[in-house]
């Protein structure tokens, strides 16, 4: 007996009983009066007066997935009784006994296989993503500038006498990404040799976390899964990761694509997320990337999966800074490379208000306790907006670009408030939060003696200026070419260049690196350098090397102000910052005068953290991450310069 054969006795003996049961039915329904009135048109109302009731005579597709009576409309599966003369399904185990293949009833079980398989993933626990908790971390620092609203302010005092390093840990690259803390006392950096370091209380490596590239921004840590809290920190393979802290692996792996996504979509950024990711209280994650502000779904219950895109916002500029965020007003704040501040309404993305700067913007808005946001631009302005209207205040003009973020210090401790800003010219500036004017500036760069100055000792290889914003930028050919800010007006030159023939491309990409410095749209602290569209406005079709070759100037690290009093019981507001003539300086806040200075072993770009014992923790240019405390046994000046 062929296949053919035993298909078609299968479909008939599949046709009778269903016929059977199709002519009791009529028979029933005759008994009830339920025949169709005199006349009555084929339609959906009236189906028994269709000759073909599967597709009521050619008005509709077959309902049926597989086989259909025309004169019942009974759907059926001839593959259901393909077997012992109706009565045995066609299968993968029975068929080989029967010596049948039938590659059509084989390809209905593997779809109805996958049909269910798709059905369990989203009915079954053994395949639900776990339970994500909304919520922030209660620790200090669990966030870049600690806390939603960037206010670079720390609760706790931080060293301030007999300062000593209690340990250095060494990473496998430059560190740009500034420490955040976690509850068990953890420490976790970012490094551009790809990696998330996880760093233990006693400077020992708990884990590292391979993220597809340099990682220049900063982690926020909350939203547990129960007792492990989570990560987000965007990576140069512009991803938003989310990292276990507890074992360093990634949480957004359970999100089976195309079965849980259920239409929407994951963050995938065409170029690589410097901002540091934001979080706010109802698990939402703020972040830019490319030219946009992203609010990512990172709890459950929040209307969407995780690390979907709840909403975005287009900024029409490189979003480098990281977004704050006002909870009680339900804003969002951030800007762009393009010299823009956006106020964005929490719920939806939609624009609240937006000001215009002079300049880009690379650092990160901060919120103060009056309703002020502050900016701070590559333009060299200090910007003080009303954080509702978005109306400025007051502006004022540091002597270089701006890349710090600023840090703002209480009102009731300082009347009228005080806002600390670093500069590119050696400064650390403190302005009066209420008109804008100068409090004091501190220069923070040593000289080659060691002492504090306005001027240090260059290489001879290197161009010499007299002023504090010089910058040296070695470009791919090796040559040296002299940067100063605009404003110099002398400049004492050291011996000619060595190479007597330079390309014109090579001319094109030193010149483009020059301006590009003394624009300061160059940021010192970026491993990736600048973007395509930045080496095309000077004709140079290659990604420039300014920003990832040469060193950091000035004062780029974000400064952070922290309560505080002295072994007489003074109350002290300090601020401690880091600066690109390798050193950590502890500053007095009312006054300005430096407090003590830490020599450490590179340049510090990064922002600094303090925990609740009063233990600092910054990184340094050459991967060093490095935690520092008060040593009650020891004398003073012992461990550190007091000045």
């Amino acid at each position: 007996v062929t296949p053919e054969t035993m298909r078609a006795r299968a479909r008939a003996r599949r046709a009778s009983a269903l016929l059977s049961a199709a002519c009791v039915l009529s028979l029933l329904a005759r008994a009830t009066g339920q025949d169709p009135p005199l006349g009555s048109v084929c339609s959906e109302e009236y189906p028994a007066s269709c000759v073909n009731k599967c597709t009521l005579d050619g008005q509709r597709a077959s309902p049926c997935p597989y086989e259909c009576f025309v004169d019942t409309g009974v759907c059926y599966n001839y593959c259901d009784g393909y077997f012992g003369d109706g009565t045995v399904a066609y299968s993968n185990e029975n068929s080989p006994g029967y010596d049948v293949y039938v590659p059509e009833c084989a390809a209905r079980i593997a779809t109805q296989a996958a049909a269910a398989y798709v059905a369990d993933a989203f009915t079954s626990n053994l395949r639900d993503p776990p339970i994500v908790r909304r919520g922030l971390s209660s620790t200090p620092f669990s966030m870049f500038r600690n806390g939603p609203t960037h206010s670079g302010r720390s609760a706790f005092a931080g060293p301030i006498e007999n300062v000593t390093v209690n340990w250095k840990f060494q990473t496998g690259g430059r560190v740009f990404s500034s420490p955040t803390l976690a509850e068990d006392g953890t420490v976790y950096v970012g490094c551009a040799d790809g990696f998330v370091y996880g760093v233990f209380s006693d400077g020992s490596v708990k884990w590292k976390y391979p993220a597809g590239g340099a990682v220049v921004s900063t982690a926020a840590i909350g939203n547990p899964i129960g007792s492990d809290p989570t990560l987000f920190i965007g990576g140069a393979d512009g991803t938003l990761h989310a990292v276990s802290a507890n074992y360093g692996t990634s949480k957004w792996n359970y999100v089976k694509r195309r079965l849980h996504l259920d239409g929407a979509w994951q963050l995938k950024a065409k170029k690589p997320i410097v901002s540091s990711a934001a979080l706010g209280d109802d698990g939402v994650v703020y972040v830019g990337a490319d030219n946009s502000l992203f609010a990512i779904h990172a709890a459950t219950g929040g209307g969407g999966f995780a690390g979907t895109v709840k909403w975005s916002y287009e900024t029409r500029g490189l979003v480098m800074g990281s977004p704050a965020l006002d909870f009680g007003n339900e804003r969002v704040f951030v800007g762009s490379m393009a010299g823009t501040v956006h106020a964005v309404r929490a719920a939806d993305g939609a624009s609240l208000w937006s000001f215009d700067a002079e300049g880009g913007l690379y650092s990160s808005p901060a919120l103060d306790d009056l309703g002020n946001v502050y900016v701070g631009g590559v333009d060299s302005y200090l910007y003080a907006l009303r954080a509702d209207t978005g109306l400025l205040k007051w502006k004022f003009r540091a002597s270089a670009a701006i890349y710090s973020s600023p840090a703002t210090a209480p009102s009731k401790r300082f009347p009228g408030g005080l806002v600390f800003v670093g500069a590119t010219d050696w400064k650390l500036y403190a302005v009066r939060a209420d008109d804008g004017l100068l409090a004091w500036n501190q220069t923070l760069r040593r000289s080659s003696s060691g002492q504090t100055t306005q001027e240090e000792s260059l290489e001879e290889s290197q161009y010499v200026t007299n002023v504090t914003s010089n910058v040296t930028t070695n470009v791919t050919s090796n040559v040296t070419v002299n940067v100063t800010n605009a404003t110099s007006s002398t400049s004492y030159y050291a011996t000619a260049a060595k190479t007597p023939y330079v390309s014109s491309s090579v001319r094109e990409r030193a010149d483009a690196a020059r301006v590009l410095e003394a624009e300061g749209v160059c940021p010192p602290n970026l491993a990736q350098g600048v973007g395509e569209e930045t080496s095309l406005r000077f004709g140079a079709n290659v990604v420039l090397t300014c920003g990832r070759d040469s060193r950091s100037v000035g004062v780029v690290a974000s400064p952070v102000y922290a309560v505080g009093s002295n072994s007489l019981g003074d109350d002290l507001g300090v601020v401690y910052v880091g600066s690109s003539d390798k050193s950590f300086y502890a500053v007095t806040a009312e006054t300005g005068k430096v407090k003590w200075r830490l020599d450490v072993d590179g340049a510090v770009a990064t922002s600094a953290a303090i925990d609740a014992d009063g233990r600092l923790y910054f990184a340094t240019d050459t991967g060093v991450v490095y935690q520092v405390a008060e040593n009650a046994t020891a004398e003073s000046g012992t461990e550190s310069e007091l000045v």
